[in-house]
Parts: C-alpha cells; sequence; structure tokens
C-alpha cells in the first residue's frame, strides 16, 4: 500500500469515527434532555425540589459518554448498552413519581395546586421552551396532567428505539440491527397498553395493583438495554436414512461429549433471547393482565385482546424453545451416525485389471 492510499484510509477511518462520536453526543444529548423535562415536571407538580436528586442519572449519562468517546470511539458494545441503562434508570423514578401523581389526583387525594398551574405558565411565557408560536404555548398551558404522563412514556419508548437506530451500531450487523427494532417497536406498544390499566377505577383504588404494574412496567424496560435479536438465519438439512440401527445405538451411548456439545450450541443459539422475552415481558403481563380480568373485573375490550394474544404468544414462545432444543439434538446425534457410519464403512478397494498382450511372430522363410 502507498503512502496515499495508507493516508486516504486514515482519513476515511477519522472520518467514520468522527460521525460516530457525533452520533453518540447527538443520542445522550437528548436523552439527557428528555429526563431532564421529565424530572423538572415531577418538581412542578409535587413542589418538591428532592426530585431534584434524579438528575444524578444524567449526571452519569454524561460521564457514560466522556468513556465512550474516550475508550471506544463512540461505538456501542455488542450485547448490552449502557447508556441505555442509565438513561432507563432516570427515567422509571419521574415515570412512577408522575403515574402515582396521576392518580391520586384522578381519585381526589392530590390537589393539583395554584402553584404549579403558575410555575407552568411563568416556564412557558418567558419563552423558556424556544421556538413555540404564542398558539402551542397556550396548548402547552392546556396540558392537564395526564397528558404530560402520556407524552413522557410514549416518548421515552420512542426514543429509546430511534436513539438505538441512530446509535453506531458498533459489531451488530445492519440486518440483525433492523430486526432488533421491530422487536423493539413490538415490544414498546404491548408496554403502552400495559398503563392503559390505569384507566380502570377498579385497578386504581388497589395501591398493591399499582405498585406491581409499575414494577412490571420498569422491569420490562431494561431489556432495551440487551442487544438480543429475536432470531436467527438457520440452516436445513435432509433427514438422515436409519440403515444401521445397531450403529446409531452405538453412538447415542458413546461421545460423552455429545451432552456439552449441545449446551454450547444452544447457547449460541436464540435461546437467551426467547427466555430473557419471556421471563422479562410475557409472562409478567399475562400475570398483571389476568389478575385485572379475573380479579378486579375489567372487562374491557382491548385489556381481554391483550390478555389473549399474550397468552398465545406465550404458549408458542415454549413451543419455539421446545422445537429448538429437539433441533438441536436431532443435528448431534445426527452428526455421531455420520462418523460412526464412516468409521464401520469398508474400505474402498481399487480394482485391477491385467490385460494379456498377444504377440504374433512372423516366420522368417527359410
Amino acid at each position: 500500500m502507498s503512502k496515499t492510499e495508507e493516508t486516504l484510509h486514515n482519513c476515511g477511518r477519522w472520518i467514520c469515527h468522527s460521525f460516530d462520536i457525533l452520533k453518540a453526543i447527538i443520542i445522550r444529548i437528548i436523552f439527557a434532555l428528555h429526563a431532564t423535562i421529565a424530572i423538572m415536571r415531577i418538581v412542578i407538580a409535587k413542589g418538591d425540589y428532592w426530585y431534584l436528586l434524579n438528575m444524578c442519572g444524567v449526571n452519569f449519562l454524561l460521564i457514560e459518554l466522556v468513556i465512550t468517546v474516550v475508550t471506544r470511539k463512540g461505538k456501542e458494545p455488542k450485547w448490552f448498552s449502557p447508556c441505555f441503562f442509565l438513561y432507563i434508570c432516570t427515567m422509571i423514578p419521574p415515570i412512577w413519581f408522575l403515574e402515582i401523581h396521576r392518580i391520586n389526583v384522578k381519585l381526589g387525594v392530590d390537589l393539583i395546586n395554584q402553584t404549579e398551574v403558575e410555575e407552568l405558565q411563568k416556564i412557558i411565557g418567558r419563552d423558556l421552551v424556544p421556538g413555540t408560536s404564542l398558539i402551542n404555548k397556550k396548548r402547552l398551558m392546556m396540558l392537564t396532567i395526564e397528558d404530560w404522563v402520556v407524552a413522557i412514556e410514549v416518548t421515552f419508548l420512542m426514543i429509546i428505539i430511534v436513539g438505538r437506530w441512530l446509535l453506531p451500531k458498533g459489531k451488530i450487523s445492519r440486518s440483525a440491527l433492523s430486526q432488533l427494532l421491530l422487536v423493539y417497536l413490538s415490544l414498546a406498544s404491548d408496554m403502552i397498553d400495559l398503563l392503559s390499566i390505569f384507566q380502570e377505577y377498579e385497578v386504581i383504588k388497589n395501591s398493591k395493583m399499582i405498585y406491581s404494574t409499575l414494577s412490571v412496567f420498569s422491569w420490562s424496560t431494561f431489556q432495551f438495554s440487551l442487544s438480543l435479536v429475536a432470531s436467527r438465519g438457520r440452516t436445513f438439512r435432509v433427514e438422515p436414512d436409519h440403515q444401521c440401527q445397531n450403529i446409531q445405538q452405538q453412538s447415542r451411548r458413546s461421545n460423552p461429549q455429545r451432552i456439552k456439545t449441545t449446551y454450547q450450541k444452544l447457547a449460541s443459539s436464540e435461546l437467551p433471547s426467547i427466555f430473557i422475552t419471556i421471563l422479562m415481558q410475557d409472562l409478567p403481563f399475562v400475570v398483571i393482565r389476568l389478575i385485572a380480568v379475573i380479579h378486579f373485573k375489567v372487562n374491557s375490550y382491548t385489556t381481554i385482546f391483550f390478555t389473549c394474544k399474550n397468552l398465545i404468544i406465550l404458549f408458542l414462545q415454549f413451543y419455539r424453545l421446545w422445537s429448538i432444543c429437539i433441533e438441536h439434538i436431532d443435528q448431534d446425534e445426527q452428526i455421531d451416525f455420520d462418523k460412526r457410519s464412516t468409521k464401520y464403512r469398508l474400505p474402498y478397494v481399487k480394482k485391477t485389471t491385467t490385460t494379456t498382450i498377444t504377440t504374433t511372430i512372423p516366420l522368417m522363410a527359410a
């Protein structure tokens, strides 16, 4: 490689690293701004500046940004994203406080004080929210606490999906990233619908149900910090022809490494992704929705529909787990069978043919 080509190659790498660093900075700034808005909204709603302690999460986001830029040149790790983990940890407390405050206002336990309205009018009226016209300012002033809570929750999940799309993908392929974003979008829609059970009066009267639902919602959001794809490419093979049953039975009894090999293959397949999805979303969501339908007599069509959908998905996930395990076991048995077949196969003997050459000697005339 000549010096010119090497210089161009280094410039290209420097430009790519610069774009990765720029995208990492922009996304983390968006995370920090959104978390700051949510924290300030709960401070205004409760009138207590102790809630500003949640800003520690924003500081950790900025520290993680410096570490990412210096050590990884803006790229994200393959399996775990620290910035998403810190962003989720920062957003969960304000969502809890805002949801509980909204429920208390709906039940008449907490009253909206005049100080909250005046603070919002000061923030919006003094152009502290730039780029807003007079009509938009009036609309912002008319937003209720319920509108703010829904807006913060929806934008929280949308920012996670868009942020995962725009962040440097690191070692994740483009195909895996697109598949991961589709999975995230499906999970986010299910999470938003889970919080819709707070519209039922029978549910919000029970504090244990409120805390359980918020706990399940918070627990499920942490799967966004994991870069696990739900499915991978698969290869198909021809079914084995069982001609020698004794050889196959012997291969099952022998080969002590078969169990270890099978375990390693299962660990490297999509099984971890399915287990995490079941434990962090499908199973807890089914339990919460069944409790709402059976115990609290929630008969709304959307809740019943999503309950049935979660049950079907849960059964399909367990069926998928079973089919993957059976598939890998069959593959190992086929490999062992092929090895034994080649071992006991008779060696190939090359046939040699002998040719008789007859020569005619002419008689010499005397």
